[in-house]
């Protein structure tokens, strides 16, 4: 069993809507994490949060696509939100996105990186001046955990999957 499988039974076990969508392009959000350095269990959350595997979910922002990317945050090629309705263009911008967050605001953590992603470039950057470190609005930080929480779910599957660890593990 190939480790796009594995990561595919275990967004099925996790009940999401559209979870054959999900496993439909499991194998692109496998490539993005490897290209940018993102955990592939932290996409498939970030992507289920955002979007719910809609690919033509658009925010009242103006959030585009899977991953739900500002089209003014994509540079070379400045996408548009038509462009990342296309669930593979979305991923990888996603994780772009992602990856940056994680390197600039996040220093290494994924929790401050998905708070970056989630709350902007402007509020990253106030809440960093004002208060001298990450603090967030209580609705921000309840997103992080939330991702988080479901990251280590997936990644329990995955184990549970492989046979790393008969005895712990989801109910997958």
């Amino acid at each position: 069993m190939t480790y796009v499988e594995i990561l595919c039974l275990a967004v099925l076990d996790l009940s999401m809507p559209r979870a054959h969508i999900a496993c439909d392009h499991m194998q692109e959000v496998v490539e993005a994490s490897e290209l940018y350095g993102v955990k592939p269990e932290t996409l498939v959350s970030l992507i289920r949060h955002e979007s719910r595997w809609s690919a033509k979910a658009v925010s009242r922002a103006g959030a585009c696509g899977l991953t739900q990317v500002l089209p003014k945050y994509t540079k070379k090629p400045r996408l548009s939100c038509r462009q990342l309705k296309n669930p593979r263009t979305a991923i990888f911008a996603g994780a772009k996105a992602l990856s940056k967050w994680i390197s600039r605001y996040g220093k290494g953590s994924e929790a401050k990186g998905l708070c970056g992603y989630n709350a902007g470039y402007t509020c990253g950057r106030r809440y960093n001046r004002r208060h001298g470190g990450w603090r967030y609005a209580r609705k921000v930080r309840k997103y992080a955990k939330l991702l988080i929480q479901r990251v280590e779910y997936i990644k329990d599957c995955i184990k549970n999957r492989t046979g790393d660890d008969q005895e712990m593990g989801c109910s997958c």
